[in-house]
C-alpha cells in the first residue's frame, strides 16, 4: 500500500517482515494508541481498527484520506488554492492561519482538511512541530492521487473506528481475546503533531501502563527505531518487562536502520 500520510519519527518499515513472522494479526482487531502513519496498522490486513488520537486534526487526515472523493479533493485544492505547489505567498498565508492558536478550530470541512494536506505537500511532508505550530520548508511535492484513490479503496471494507484520545484514556474495553493493542514509540522525545509530544515522562507512564496489561493477559504490540548507521538509537526495551515483552528485532532492507517490536502474549 503506498505510504500517503507521513509522519516523520511516527511510522515503521519494516512492519511487512514482522507480519510474516506473526501471521494471526490479520485477523484481529487492532487497537493503535496515539496513532501516527498508522501504517503498521493499515498494512496488517485487519478488517477491524480503532485508532486512537488527540492530536489536534490528525483523525480528521486519516478520515479524509479514507473517502473515495479524497484524491479530487485534494488535486483541486492542491491545483487551484495552491498554484500546483507554486503559490508560496498562498502557502504561508494558509500557514500563518493554521498556526494561529486563538483561531481555534479551522477545519469545518473536507475541503478545509484537504487544504492542511496540501500545507503539508508544500513542505514536501517534511516538517516539525513547536507545540501547535507546524514548522516547514518551501519543498514542494505534488500529492499521489492515484496513490490516494487505492488507498481510499483498498480500505473500503474494513471496519475502522476513531477515538479522540490518548495514553491516559484510550478505550481499554475495545480489547478482549482477539484483539491487540497497539503502540509506536516516536523516535526522539519532541514535539510531533499538532499540540502532541513524547516526553519521558509519557515513557514512564506507558510502560508501566502496558507492563500491567501484559501480566493480565492482553495481548500487546510496541514497536520504535532500534539502531541507526549501526548505533542504538533508542533503549526503549529497558522500560518493559522481560517477562512479558520478547524483543523482535527486524532490520530495514534499503537503509541501515533495525526496528524493535516488544511483543507480549502473541
Amino acid at each position: 500500500m503506498p505510504h500517503i500520510l507521513p509522519s516523520p519519527g511516527r511510522s515503521t518499515r519494516t512492519h511487512l517482515q514482522f507480519f510474516d513472522q506473526y501471521p494471526d494479526i490479520s485477523a484481529m482487531r487492532i487497537v493503535g494508541i496515539d496513532t501516527g502513519t498508522a501504517n503498521f496498522m493499515y498494512a496488517s490486513g485487519s478488517p477491524d481498527l480503532v485508532l486512537c488520537a488527540s492530536e489536534r486534526y490528525w483523525l480528521e487526515l486519516h478520515k479524509l484520506l479514507l473517502l473515495a472523493p479524497a484524491h479530487r479533493y485534494i488535486r483541486e485544492c492542491w491545483e487551484k488554492k495552491f498554484d500546483s505547489g507554486q503559490d508560496w505567498i498562498r502557502r504561508c498565508k494558509v500557514l500563518s492561519a493554521y498556526n494561529n492558536l486563538r483561531r481555534g478550530k479551522i477545519l469545518n470541512n473536507w475541503d478545509d482538511v484537504a487544504t492542511l494536506y496540501c500545507l503539508m505537500a508544500m513542505s514536501g511532508f517534511s516538517y516539525t512541530y513547536k507545540k501547535w505550530q507546524l514548522i516547514g520548508e518551501h519543498a514542494p511535492i505534488e500529492p499521489d492521487y492515484e496513490g490516494i484513490r487505492y488507498w481510499a479503496k483498498s480500505n473500503k471494507g474494513r471496519e475502522i473506528e476513531f477515538y479522540r484520545s490518548n495514553i491516559y484514556n484510550f478505550p481499554i474495553g475495545k480489547l478482549d481475546d482477539n484483539s491487540l493493542l497497539y503502540l509506536h514509540l516516536p523516535d526522539h522525545f519532541a514535539h510531533y503533531g499538532c499540540g502532541y509530544s513524547w516526553t519521558r515522562r509519557k515513557l514512564e507512564f506507558i510502560s508501566k501502563e502496558l507492563n500491567s496489561l501484559a501480566a493480565e493477559g492482553y495481548k500487546i504490540c510496541v514497536s520504535a527505531l532500534h539502531t541507526r548507521w549501526g548505533r542504538v538509537v533508542n533503549n526503549y526495551s529497558e522500560y518493559f518487562d522481560p517477562q512479558h515483552f520478547v524483543p523482535v528485532l527486524k532490520a530495514c532492507e534499503d537503509t541501515d536502520l533495525t526496528e524493535v517490536y516488544l511483543v507480549a502474549n502473541l
